[in-house]
């Protein structure tokens, strides 16, 4: 029987290539992509002299990137499953080819990602059992990147450059596996650059926020005051209107009142 749960959380359409326009998703792009460069240029063995794949540095500097985003994961973690088997049943629910791809596609980025930035070191006595086990995994991520060059090509009928891509790391895994385990500073650095600016943003944004509702409030206090003063005289009316009105310039440099009117 069908899952009809596969069909309703499929992946927005939006999300699928990840087309970053923004100055800052287009300047962290960057940095993951010098960051490859750097490790290829001075790795022995990362560079293959002759053989085109700066296609594929591209895409794992989107990878990297997409891989530090809340959206990406609330879109691929639901299609992330550690179990083949589990994989295999989702594939065979469902008819939509796009969505087939999708699945072995971030299952294979996520094995590629998983072990390689986030590998733990193992220990001397597990380390033999660790070494089959990550064979297995390999060869489990070459897999589904075939899979995924394979229905990518399905779906358009022909050669495309993102199957190219995928073909290319399937074919050389071991070498792009070599060259993330090599740029883990890089990318945790990035990380932790990026919560800070973040949380400097959210904490702009609620000084913005806290000004606009102060800036009311004292523009209300302000014309209770003024209109009080201009029925009764009074001087302490008048003094509280003067320092309303300067305490509001200074948060709002566009806000005008003529102070003689006070005299």
């Amino acid at each position: 029987m069908r899952d009809k749960s596969m069909e309703q959380k499929k992946p927005g359409q939006n999300f699928l290539f990840f087309q970053l326009n923004s100055e800052e998703r287009e300047s962290a792009i960057y940095y993951f992509l010098e960051a490859i460069l750097r490790v290829r240029d001075s790795g022995p063995g990362l560079s293959r002299a002759g053989f085109f794949d700066e296609d594929v540095n591209i895409y794992l500097a989107h990878l990297l990137f997409a891989m530090s985003l809340p959206e990406y994961h609330d879109m691929a973690d639901p299609f992330i499953s550690s179990d083949p088997g589990e994989v295999s049943e989702w594939i065979r629910q469902t008819d939509d080819p796009m969505l087939r791809y999708f699945i072995y596609k971030v299952n294979a980025d996520n094995l590629l990602v998983k072990n390689t930035l986030f590998a733990e070191k193992p220990g001397e006595v597990n380390r033999v059992i660790c070494r089959k086990t990550e064979k297995g995994t390999n060869r489990l991520a070459v897999a589904y990147y075939d899979h995924a060059a394979r229905c990518h090509k399905g779906i358009y009928h022909k050669k495309t450059g993102v199957g190219q891509v995928l073909d290319k790391i399937s074919g050389r895994y071991e070498l792009y596996r070599k060259i993330l385990l090599r740029i883990r500073e890089d990318y945790f650095q990035f990380i932790h650059c990026f919560r800070e600016q973040a949380f400097d943003h959210f904490f702009a944004q609620m000084n913005r926020y806290e000004r606009f509702i102060r800036k009311d409030d004292l523009l209300d206090q302000f014309l209770g005051v003024y209109q009080s003063w201009l029925v009764s005289k009074v001087p302490e009316s008048r003094d509280q209107a003067r320092a309303l009105a300067m305490e509001l310039k200074k948060i709002d440099p566009e806000f005008r009142f003529d102070l003689s009117k006070l005299s």
